[in-house]
């Protein structure tokens, strides 16, 4: 194998990647448009919808990362989901243990998903490393650099998600009192994990001055959360008080609105770059 840095994604990268992507897929089928049926079809049944479609939604995100993986063109193009994911996967492994007797142990589902969580916190860090020699480190032609304000506020926003996230793990009667939906120990640490996910990739892409890192990244979040707008507006029972005027709700729309103005005003630079 060369070791020049030619920016390709390698096979056993792509491999891998259309490995997961099925997985992904169906628990975001399951869990978005049959939540009722999380209980028989997925590792645990996931109370109310709209977490259900949240989580499911974020499935949804991870398979669109992962399609990139698996049919783009350049590595760096999708290198800073890696270490989002590898967060991610660490963290549903804890929850698996922690959680250990709310499981079916014997159901296929739950197997299932605990081959994927114990295989893929090794696997893709590991893919990472392995792949991460390809990045040149220079901007591709036609890109853009991120203006140094907007990586600094992602990457406070990113600390603060992690410190959140943290809480919401070691502590989850935090997360429980003031999430706007119902939480248990169990899903307010599925939350936290999925917190991490986003704090890393945060926190990660922040160091990151190529727009071309940050593309598709941002296309994933928000397909992630636009998705999950909808399920809340047709969920509005699924709030504990103010329907869909809670704060996370509104801080959700208010980052999709931030995100498209972000990306609207750098694929403007980008197409100016010479």
């Amino acid at each position: 194998m060369a070791s020049t840095a030619d920016d390709r994604i390698y096979s056993v990268t792509r491999i891998v990647s259309a490995l997961i992507i099925p997985f992904l897929l169906l628990a975001f089928l399951i869990l978005y448009f049959f939540p009722e049926e999380s209980g028989q079809r997925f590792a645990y049944r996931i109370n109310p919808p709209v977490m259900a479609a949240y989580i499911g939604a974020g499935y949804l995100g991870g398979a669109f990362l992962f399609l990139h993986v698996l049919f783009g063109k350049r590595w760096h193009h999708v290198a800073a989901g890696f270490p989002a994911v590898t967060a991610f996967t660490v963290s549903m492994l804890l929850v698996t243990i922690l959680h250990w007797n709310r499981y079916s142990v014997d159901d296929l589902p739950f197997q299932l998903w605990l081959v994927l969580y114990l295989v893929t916190p090794v696997v893709v860090p590991l893919l990472w490393v392995f792949n991460r020699k390809a990045d040149p480190g220079k901007a591709e032609e036609n890109d853009a650099e991120v203006p140094l304000f907007v990586r600094t506020g992602v990457k406070i926003l990113g600390i603060t998600l992690a410190a959140m996230a943290l809480v919401g793990f070691v502590a989850p009667e935090v997360l429980i009192a003031i999430w706007p939906w119902t939480l248990w120990p169990l899903t307010a640490r599925l939350l936290a994990g999925w917190g991490m996910l986003l704090a890393a990739s945060n926190i990660f892409i922040s160091f990151e001055p190529r727009w071309s890192c940050w593309r598709i990244g941002v296309q994933s979040m928000a397909l992630w959360h636009v998705l999950f707008l909808a399920a809340a507006i047709a969920n509005p029972g699924d709030f504990k008080q103010h329907g869909l005027l809670n704060w996370y709700v509104i801080a959700v729309a208010i980052i999709l609105v931030a995100m498209a103005i972000l990306y609207a005003w750098m694929e403007k630079l980008r197409r100016r770059a010479p």
